[in-house]
């Protein structure tokens, strides 16, 4: 049976400058975006959405997918009555064809901001068979980006794990390789906008590397990773410094690094 398990989440969690990286990174570099890049303004996989319990309606524009030959997997928004949301996952193992019942990913919103926030993100891992979810939520525990997982294939999710807590919602993007994962995120407690990261080698049940990957002179936003053994990747929509870029920015800022 399908179900979610409960696990104690640490309270750690404040972006903070390390004395120390853990990436080692290289130079920022710029291309023009292109087809493949993320995009966060039209909604996908949204035929037979199923309605879930509590809600009033779901949030298509949020709807992200990830997936192999094999398996098919979509996340969402829905928006209850008092525009509060809950985060739904959902599989398929025809390509979308048919889906299985939906699972409640998180249900511990207490915003009032409806369907007007960050969409989630969500990543598949075939070798393994995990499937990670990060996503920023006004939840009862405080505000920030949050973390879930599961090591099933979708049968079973572990419960949310803060990343960062934050009050800014923040856009964020998460990419594994069996109990490695990385993290990056718009930082939900700066001034202007940063992309930070936080790393895990123990699946995500805890963080336990943090730090920045954008300068204070870079105006970042809408961040998204790759990981390939320890080769980690970031790229971010990129803005003139001084101004927050618009959702049509075509120029996009990345920089690559070594997890040591």
């Amino acid at each position: 049976m399908r179900k979610l398990l409960r696990i104690v989440a640490p309270l750690v969690l404040v972006l903070a400058a390390c004395e120390q990286d853990p990436i080692e990174w290289g130079e920022i570099s710029y291309r023009p975006s292109r087809l493949g890049d993320p995009d966060t303004r039209s909604a996908i996989m949204s035929a037979s959405l199923p309605a879930i319990p509590g809600t009033v309606g779901s949030c298509l524009r949020s709807i992200r997918a990830a997936g192999d030959s094999s398996d098919l997997f979509r996340v969402w928004w829905s928006s209850r009555a008092d525009s509060s949301v809950v985060l739904s996952m959902q599989r398929s193992t025809d390509q979308g064809r048919t889906w299985l019942a939906p699972l409640v990913a998180d249900s511990t919103d207490r915003g009032r901001r409806g369907c007007d926030r960050p969409a989630p993100a969500t990543v598949f891992e075939p070798v393994s068979g995990y499937l990670y979810l990060v996503y920023f939520i006004e939840s009862r525990f405080g505000a920030g980006v949050f973390f879930a997982h599961s090591m099933d294939r979708g049968d079973m999710l572990h419960a949310p794990v803060p990343v960062i807590y934050g009050k800014r919602p923040s856009a964020a993007h998460v990419a594994g390789r069996g109990d490695s994962v990385v993290v990056v995120f718009e930082d939900p407690n700066a001034s202007q906008s940063l992309v930070g990261y936080a790393l895990s080698r123990t699946n995500g049940h805890i963080f336990e590397q943090r730090g920045r990957v954008t300068p204070n002179e870079e105006v970042a936003t809408a961040p998204w990773s790759a990981l390939e053994g320890d080769s980690v990747t970031v790229w971010w929509k990129s803005g003139d410094r001084g101004s927050r870029i618009s959702e049509d920015a075509d120029r996009v800022g990345f920089r690559s690094g070594v997890w040591k």
